[in-house]
């Protein structure tokens, strides 16, 4: 007699979700998947809720180089070729991208077809992992289960590079709130305001920066010393305290006191170098002859933006310096956007950022690892912006910080 055997697979109770760390996440969800997207990762889970479980689970595929072409096309598709950042849409970068040890693109594949994409880029140095390009091409996007790939997606990253990486990011728009829902399902945070950073489909956005930690990260390598901030970096470590129990913290008011004779003969040794690269990107590099100080950062003309800034000082009044040299070129460029993480260690400088317009709009708990030191130092959010923020839809956690941040937003 022929039986017709009964094909189960397991049930994620929704009250697990949302967890505390990636171990929290990964207790959940290693055993569960077949974590191989060499020969493709089915999504054989459910969820105990409605999110999607009628929708179509696609097969996690670990891209190729031959997959650049396909990615570059998604993301002209779903963009329309408005997608600001222009190297994904270039096959070639991709496959530069996909061959190299520091970046993975996934791909959401129903049977033969190409539904979408995700990628990482992992930063071994300094034990961090960046997470986004999310796209799902338009005739999938209200037909495939977006949450259970970005779970999968997770999955696999947390887990391959759970020794070599402890603390995962990422920037999710607030023009919809869908992005933000499906990574605080996975247990990230928002800890982080960037307003109007982005342009997307033409259209300025604001964005929100999201983390997730291993519990050892904070609990093992956070730098043991107590933060000390500016009150006006205070709301925003609260937020995350709220989150994380960070502990103590000192609030100081630096009173300033710079040496102008210095500030003068400092602007006389001033240099800047910049690259600017086929995508149109300008990569600036100011220096201080006679001096180990260095001020960088990126400039993207076409969503006239400024980010990834990093400095190093010796003094005040070299920051001085960069600063008034850095807000000539925001203003040249008529910058409506720039960010840098300051140390939450450094009150001076805090307070030398908010003296040049920039405000705290965020917290970051074990931003930056020191290999020398072997622990992870605090990070305070500095922005600055120009022009009206369009309205945000934001997760509890999101609106919490921009709520309390309301006082100073448009100061």
């Amino acid at each position: 007699m022929i039986t017709q055997e009964a094909i189960s697979c397991p049930v994620i109770p929704y009250k697990k979700l949302s967890p505390n760390s990636v171990d929290e996440f990964l207790e959940i969800f290693e055993d569960v998947l077949d974590l191989d997207l060499e020969n493709g990762m089915d999504l054989d889970f459910m969820i105990d809720s409605k999110m999607g479980n009628n929708k179509i689970s696609p097969t996690l595929v670990l891209a190729k180089s031959w997959d650049a072409e396909e990615i570059a096309n998604i993301c002209k598709e779903v963009y329309e070729g408005s997608y600001p950042y222009k190297e994904i849409e270039d096959k070639c970068k991709v496959r530069k991208m996909i061959e190299s040890p520091e970046h993975h693109f996934i791909l959401f594949k129903v049977g033969e077809y190409v539904a979408g994409c995700f990628r990482c880029a992992l930063d071994f140095e300094h034990k961090k992992g960046y997470t986004g390009g999310f796209m799902v091409k338009k005739e999938y996007q209200k037909t495939l289960d977006v949450t259970k790939s970005i779970i999968g997606s997770y999955a696999w990253m947390w887990s391959t590079y759970k020794k070599e990486i402890l603390i995962w990011y990422c920037e999710n728009r607030t023009a919809h709130a869908a992005s933000q829902y499906i990574t605080s399902v996975c247990g990230i945070n928002t800890v982080a305001f960037f307003p109007n950073k982005d342009v997307f489909y033409d259209q300025v956005e604001s964005d929100v920066m999201g983390v997730i930690y291993q519990e050892k990260a904070l609990s093992k390598y956070r730098e043991r010393k107590t933060p000390t901030l500016i009150r006006n970096a205070l709301d925003s470590f609260l937020h995350c305290d709220n989150l994380y129990g960070l502990g103590s913290f000192n609030l100081v008011s630096p009173d300033l006191t710079l040496d102008y004779e210095k500030v003068s003969k400092l602007h006389r040794n001033f240099r800047k170098d910049v690259i600017t690269d086929k995508y149109g990107y300008k990569y600036y590099q100011f220096f201080l002859s006679g001096t180990m100080s260095y001020f960088t950062f990126l400039h993207t003309p076409n969503i006239q933006n400024i980010e990834k800034t990093k400095y190093h000082v010796d003094s005040l009044e070299e920051l001085y310096v960069y600063l008034e040299e850095f807000f000539k070129c925001m203003k040249e460029n008529s910058i409506r956007y720039s960010e840098v993480f300051v140390s939450a260690f450094c009150p001076e400088h805090q307070q030398l950022f908010y003296e040049f317009g920039f405000r705290a709009r965020g917290y970051v708990p074990c931003w930056s690892y020191s290999k020398t030191e072997k622990a992870f130092d605090d990070y305070v959010v500095f922005n600055y912006f120009e022009g009206e923020v369009p309205q945000a839809e934001l997760l509890p956690v999101g609106q919490e910080l921009v709520d309390i941040l309301n006082l100073q937003i448009n100061l």
